[in-house]
């Protein structure tokens, strides 16, 4: 069968379902596929895969998933276990391969984890660390980019492009010097953490400490910001909409020092909008009165620096 995906310079663009088979068969004879993501989630709560981008050193391939409904024959790709799958700070993109998938694609490498063990600084980012290890300056011009709008600019798909290619180079100059140094045990270490469940499933009891001013609570007031973040967190996931679009910060907080316990008290609270009054008053009233016996939680393990 023809690959009828149309070829831009040095890659491939697949929106076509027949196409991505072909691609797709072709690449699973890989020994390591470099991986990249553009997502959108400004009105959700999960990402939204709006394209992907993989090279093997001798093909560059972007993916339009927006356009093709059947993505099975990728995943088969990415989950092949026969495969390494290189990424650049892989936390985003493998969060969004776990809420597709329900698991992350392994063996994984993530040159920014990699990176410190070969002496550059853990910060890099990844065009400062193209510049530093291959010399070449990469366009920024596509970070701010849309890139669920349709048709996609050939300036997006170079940048696009560009990612993958250079990614691919640097995993195998990387791959190299931390074998010959005997580090790989120690990257794999970090490797393993990174693709535990857990990490992209975050428990929603614990997300008050990401609130600023919690700190400034302790007793009932602490316990009612914990209960209404955890609230917060369920719906947020259960809408996916994004956790401010359900309730802000700042309501969060007011409600936890107000304490309002009746549809009246709740209205005083100005943070708390009409309309979420009208969706969420009776849910929140209850949490915060079940609230209000609770001791408080203590901080997770997690996030008590150690001595």
């Amino acid at each position: 069968m023809d690959v009828k995906s149309t070829v831009k310079r040095d890659y491939i663009y697949v929106d076509d379902a027949a196409s991505l088979v072909c691609v797709c068969e072709r690449l699973r004879y890989s020994t390591w596929l470099a991986i990249d993501t553009e997502f959108e989630r400004v009105s959700t709560y999960y990402p939204e895969l709006c394209l992907l981008q993989i090279a093997n050193g001798t093909e560059v391939v972007i993916i339009d998933p927006l356009a093709i409904d059947d993505l099975e024959p990728l995943f088969a790709l990415l989950y092949d276990n026969a495969i390494t799958k290189v990424f650049h700070s892989a936390r985003q993109d493998l969060e969004l391969f776990f809420h597709l998938k329900g698991k992350v694609p392994l063996p994984l490498f993530d040159t920014q984890l990699a990176a410190p063990l070969l002496d550059y600084d853990a910060t890099m980012g990844y065009a400062n660390l193209v510049k530093a290890m291959l010399g070449v300056e990469l366009s920024k011009s596509q970070t701010r980019t849309n890139w669920k709008r349709r048709p996609l600019k050939e300036k997006q798909l170079r940048y696009a492009a560009d990612d993958v290619i250079y990614l691919g180079r640097i995993y195998e100059i990387m791959f190299e010097k931390l074998a010959a140094s005997g580090q790989l045990e120690s990257l794999g270490q970090q490797l393993a953490a990174l693709a535990r469940p857990e990490v992209y499933v975050p428990d929603p009891a614990d997300q008050w400490v990401k609130i600023r001013e919690a700190k400034r609570f302790s007793g009932t007031n602490l316990s009612v910001l914990q209960q209404l973040t955890s609230w917060r967190e369920e719906t947020a996931r259960s809408e996916n909409l994004p956790r401010k679009w359900v309730l802000p910060d700042r309501a969060i907080i007011d409600m936890a020092r107000l304490l309002p316990t009746d549809a009246d008290a709740l209205a005083e609270v100005k943070s708390v909008t009409t309309e979420a009054r009208q969706k969420y008053g009776p849910a929140l009233l209850s949490r915060i009165v079940e609230a209000q016996r609770m001791p408080p939680r203590p901080v997770p393990a997690a996030r008590i620096t150690p001595v």
